[in-house]
């Protein structure tokens, strides 16, 4: 299918196998989405009506807690579905909020013909029932880890995935969000946000210009590798 060689070219493999065998009355319900960014692309809560494959740009998973403050979890990009759990879960509703942190090409299909082609097609069941798995135990595994990280490594993780989200990556970064807004999209209070805010600054991992967090290219490699042995062991 040609909508998959904007992919990297390994995740355009695991497309080609996976729709081979995918007859033309089943493609014939795709169709392709042009989203702008900061664009709801899934609501928490909605029908679970359509199945989404990012084809370019990156997205963010939200979560939405009890209190009603928005938790942002994930970023996610090129190759990866939304919708496709819930409904092998037997799920109704969406269980989770998706947002584009950019601009965004998406693969939108119906439920019913995509479940329907599942059904007809072990090979490509085996595929996606074996990388459902694989997200799953990852996402479950991150989320144990999280509930340890202290405050410093949660904000880096964050201004990470902040940095990260505007492609091609620049060599500065301004945040544009408030104080409130940062400690809502991290789940901190302003008052701890701000002493972790002044610890990263104090080691020259971030800039604060009139009260703007500043991320340099240095800064963020730093933490990323940080992250990356504090978190994950990687040397």
């Amino acid at each position: 299918m040609d909508v998959f060689k904007e992919l990297p070219l390994k995740k355009q493999t695991y497309m080609e196998m996976l729709f081979q065998n995918c007859t033309e009355e089943e493609k014939y319900y795709m169709r392709v989405m042009e989203v702008d960014e900061n664009e709801t692309l899934i609501k928490a809560g909605e029908k679970c009506s359509n199945i989404y494959i990012i084809l370019s740009g990156k997205v963010t998973g939200i979560e939405w807690p009890m209190n009603e403050r928005p938790y942002y979890f994930k970023d996610y990009g090129p190759g990866d579905f939304f919708g496709e759990i819930e409904y092998f879960s037997d799920l109704t509703n969406y269980r989770i909020g998706v947002i584009t942190a950019t601009r965004c090409r998406v693969l939108v299909i119906p439920v019913a013909p995509y479940m329907e082609w599942l059904r007809s097609d072990v090979e490509a069941l085996y595929l996606r029932t074996r990388e459902n798995m694989r997200r799953l135990i990852s996402q479950t595994a991150d989320a144990r880890k999280y509930l340890f990280i202290e405050g410093r490594e949660r904000l880096m993780m964050h201004l990470i995935r902040k940095y990260e989200q505007k492609q091609p990556l620049k060599k500065e970064l301004e945040l544009k969000e408030s104080r409130d807004q940062l400690s809502e999209e991290i789940g901190f209070s302003v008052k701890t946000l701000n002493r972790n805010i002044k610890k990263l600054s104090e080691t020259g991992l971030i800039d604060i210009r009139k009260g703007k967090i500043v991320i340099s290219e240095e800064g963020y490699q730093q933490m990323k590798r940080h992250i990356g042995q504090y978190i994950y062991g990687e040397i």
